[in-house]
């Protein structure tokens, strides 16, 4: 069984994910309500798929992907293999 596990500035998300779809969709979602906060705070126009669109990057084969949101966030996504042989 495959587990992905988000760490964000070096904390992890409290959930695992049975997908790297379904981690980065957490990630998504995670970054529209901030990203939709800071639009409304800061009158700043830009899409926010725009912004979001930088975290349409493919699984790294290594099993630890690097995402990018904006400055100061970084978030990676961690493949465990848990399947016992």
């Amino acid at each position: 069984m495959k587990v992905y596990i988000v760490i964000e500035n070096g904390e992890a998300y409290l959930e695992a994910y049975k997908s790297y779809a379904s981690a980065v969709k957490a990630v998504k979602e995670k970054h529209r309500n901030y990203l939709e906060e800071r639009i409304q705070e800061l009158h700043y126009l830009d899409s926010i798929e725009n912004v979001l669109a930088d975290i349409n990057v493919p699984e790294h084969p290594d099993g630890m992907t690097r995402l990018y949101i904006e400055k100061g966030i970084h978030i990676t996504i961690h493949l465990y293999n848990l399947d016992r042989d």
